[in-house]
């Protein structure tokens, strides 16, 4: 037999501690749905490559990362082969949230951008293409929105 306990208050709070109060947590608890987190992925094409010698290198980077070189705190980094001027990958399993997209075409497979007094050697390109600049782009011009399922295309860009 259980012990009671002594005083009425107990006793009381013991009474209403039963059914409504498991109802009330029922109603209250989060859905399994409401639990996870959301969840997104990203498929990528990248167009304009001009050969298919040596490899894509692409880099998907969150906004605290310094960008658009963020290899070392990217989310996400990959290295695409290249089949008749494209590359294509598809990113499961991300946090749904902002990322920006650096991509650039490694011909010598050296795994960096070669550049000649600053600038690129090599094709590159980022998410939303921005326009030509005298510098590399902001994380806010290259900025997407990943929900559920995004395709994205990158148009690579030589200047030499």
């Amino acid at each position: 037999m259980m012990d009671q306990p002594r005083h009425r208050f107990f006793r009381r709070l013991r009474f209403r501690a039963g059914p409504p109060a498991a109802c009330l947590l029922a109603v209250l608890a989060p859905s399994p749905g409401q639990a996870q987190i959301e969840e997104a992925a990203v498929a990528v094409t990248i167009i304009g490559v001009k050969s298919e010698k040596g490899v894509i290198r692409l880099a998907l980077c969150p906004p605290a990362a310094p960008f658009p070189d963020c290899r070392d705190r990217a989310v996400r980094t990959a290295s695409l082969t290249i089949a008749n001027g494209t590359a294509r990958t598809e990113l499961t399993g991300l946090a749904a949230g902002s990322y920006a997209v650096s991509v650039f075409h490694d011909a010598n497979a050296n795994g960096k951008l070669d550049t000649m007094l600053g600038v690129p050697r090599e094709g590159y390109g980022f998410s939303r293409n921005p326009p030509f600049k005298p510098r590399a782009p902001r994380f806010s011009e290259a900025q997407i929105e990943l929900r559920d399922r995004v395709s994205i295309t990158i148009k690579l860009r030589y200047v030499l």
